[in-house]
């Protein structure tokens, strides 16, 4: 009887065991999924919320020579510049539309090294930042239209369409919005050309065609034909068969 009384208390110290085993291994997979969202949104906000320092100056030199080092094709430069001078901007001018900018131009860098990742996570700030402004502070179109045609190619070949789609439409239309002098043409036929090729990836032709045929109506761009089938190969299948059955 005691064998058997050590045996029961000895399994309830073993479901115990487990239970409480259980359970901090289940608590310990929330926390962690927790602290990842979590230090996402808190990055963020190191950006979007708070009161700029008005001690520190914000690095007006770097912003403006890293636009002429992106025109000399030097985009890796420019990102390391941006890089140094990134906190200095934050805490400069946290949740301004100058900060909106200096991001915008550091997604600009980004992208053409071909990092989607951290262009697109510095893009989204920087949008957010923009519609977040009053419409006095928010910065003129070609902005918008930047940071949202960067986001739209980023996303794009990302496979991310659905993404790439909404941006681009975005796009648009601010540019349809825009002076005609503040967008060029050459960019809004880029912006349709890319949003009906995204829409051709998602297999959905009768927005693709609307697109462009829009694109004819504005910019006389021919819509192209669907490949047609080979007839001459159909009329020599064709005859193949007639003759295989004449045998």
């Amino acid at each position: 009887m005691r064998i058997q009384g050590y045996f029961c208390n000895g399994l309830r110290v073993v479901g115990l065991v487990i239970a409480v085993s259980v359970s901090m291994t289940s608590f310990g997979c929330k926390k962690t999924t927790g602290e990842k969202v979590d230090q996402a949104v808190l990055f963020e906000k190191t950006f979007t919320e708070g009161e700029p320092d008005l001690t520190i100056e914000f690095p007006e030199e770097e912003f403006a020579q890293a636009k002429e080092l992106r025109k000399e094709k030097k985009p890796g430069t420019a990102e390391k510049l941006l890089l140094s001078k990134l906190e200095v901007a934050r805490k400069s001018s946290v949740g301004t539309t100058k900060l909106g900018k200096y991001l915008v131009r550091l997604n600009n860098v980004l992208f053409d090294q071909g990092n989607d990742r951290d262009a697109i996570k510095y893009g989204e700030i920087a949008q957010k930042i923009f519609y977040d402004q009053p419409l006095e502070k928010r910065p003129l179109a070609p902005w918008f239209v930047n940071i949202h045609s960067y986001l739209a190619m980023s996303y794009n070949r990302q496979l991310k369409y659905e993404e790439a789609e909404k941006h681009f439409k975005k796009a648009i239309q601010v540019s349809s919005n825009a002076p005609k002098a503040e967008v060029s043409e050459s960019w809004m036929r880029l912006l349709y050309s890319s949003l009906a090729d995204v829409y051709k990836a998602e297999g959905k032709k009768d927005a693709e065609l609307k697109v462009r045929e829009r694109m004819f109506e504005l910019y006389k761009i021919p819509i192209p034909k669907e490949p047609e089938k080979d007839k001459s190969a159909d009329s020599k299948d064709s005859s193949k068969k007639g003759k295989k059955g004449k045998r």
